[in-house]
C-alpha cells in the first residue's frame, strides 16, 4: 500500500476534482434514466423501452465505476460520490490513518483512523481550519 504525504495528496486534488466533475454529469444522467425507468415500469406495454433504459442505466453506472477506478489507480480510496469523499493512506506518529478530503476543499486539513470514517475526522496537527 502506498502512503501519501499531505503534499502528495494535495497535488492530486485538481485531477480528482475533474474526475468528480465527470461523475456528477453521469450521476445526473443516471437520475434522469432512473426516473424515466420508474415511469416506464408502470406500463406493461413498455417492456422493450424498460429494457433499453435499464441497459443505459447500467452503462452509466459502469462509467461512474470507471471514473472511480481512476482514483483507486492513483493509490487513493474514493469513499463517496454524494458527498464526494476520498481517503489517502498516511502514516502519522507510527500509525496508519487516512488523510481525508471532501469535494470543495482545496487542501488536506483532516484525517481519521482506519475504522472511523468521515464522521471521525480530526484536524491535522498544525493545520488552521476555518
Amino acid at each position: 500500500m502506498r502512503y501519501f504525504s499531505r503534499d502528495e495528496a494535495e497535488a492530486l486534488i485538481p485531477e480528482i476534482e475533474k474526475i468528480y466533475g465527470e461523475i456528477a454529469k453521469l450521476a445526473s444522467k443516471a437520475m434522469e434514466k432512473a426516473e424515466r425507468l420508474k415511469i416506464l415500469e408502470e406500463n406493461p406495454k413498455k417492456a422493450a423501452d424498460c429494457a433499453i433504459e435499464r441497459a443505459q442505466l447500467q452503462f452509466i453506472t459502469g462509467a461512474v465505476n470507471d471514473w472511480l477506478q481512476k482514483i483507486v489507480d492513483m493509490g487513493a480510496m474514493p469513499k463517496g460520490v454524494d458527498p464526494a469523499l476520498v481517503d489517502f493512506p498516511h502514516r502519522a506518529e507510527g500509525r496508519e490513518v487516512y488523510l481525508c478530503w471532501r469535494l470543495g476543499e482545496k487542501r488536506i486539513t483532516h484525517y481519521h483512523g482506519l475504522d472511523e470514517g468521515f464522521a471521525g475526522r480530526k484536524p491535522l496537527p498544525g493545520t488552521h481550519v476555518e
